[in-house]
């Protein structure tokens, strides 16, 4: 997470990791490394208010902020920052064009071999590109970053839907695979394709 504070010389944003909280009497945030941001003991302290900020840019693509208090700096066993519950929360949307939650079911090949790479399902969707969702356990090929595949869509009609993309992104949690797909098909393909199927991103 990112902290806004105010310093002697001006306003300092730094980065640090959120620890955890304790219901919604305080949130717990491990102090900066002083060694990289510099002294911020005198603009971290007992009373005096920051401004945090978190990217949720993996799974919707926003940037959260809220304002705090800090109510306690400890040194020992560690240094952590104890700060007020936000009282309100400020949201911006990073992504140019919103996407849609969707569970579409989709097969990756390789676009220059027509290689199968695995069977996976698209969460969301734009007409820019999509991010698709991969069970660890029956993952076979596994798509490399800015390899350029092809997407074949699962469609209740008998027509053949399929878009061209690369990869852009990729990231892994206890269950499965995420994949970033930018779309390679003209937008304007891709945004019939989406309509055909009552997809709509706004």
């Amino acid at each position: 997470m990112d902290l806004q504070i105010t310093t002697l010389t001006g306003v300092k944003r730094v980065r640090t990791e959120f620890v955890g909280m304790d219901n919604k009497r305080c949130l717990i945030i491990k102090f900066p490394d002083e060694s990289k941001w510099g002294r911020l003991k005198d603009a971290i302290f007992k009373d005096n208010t920051m401004v945090v900020r978190y990217i949720l840019e993996d799974d919707i693509g926003e940037i959260i902020a809220f304002k705090v208090k800090v109510l306690l700096v400890t040194t020992a066993p560690t240094d952590l920052i104890f700060t007020s519950f936000p009282t309100a929360i400020q949201s911006h949307d990073l992504r140019a064009e919103p996407r849609a939650q969707t569970s579409i079911a989709v097969k990756l090949t390789d676009a220059q071999t027509n290689e199968p790479l695995c069977h996976c399902v698209i969460i969301d969707i734009s007409s820019n590109g999509c991010r698709v969702s991969i069970d660890k356990k029956v993952l076979v090929g596994t798509p490399a970053m800015r390899q350029v595949i092809k997407m074949h869509l699962s469609a209740a009609s008998d027509k053949s839907i399929e878009l061209e993309g690369t990869i852009m992104s990729t990231k892994v949690d206890e269950v499965f695979r995420y994949f970033g797909i930018k779309f390679d098909t003209p937008k304007s393909e891709v945004k019939q394709l989406l309509k055909d199927m009552m997809v709509v991103t706004a």
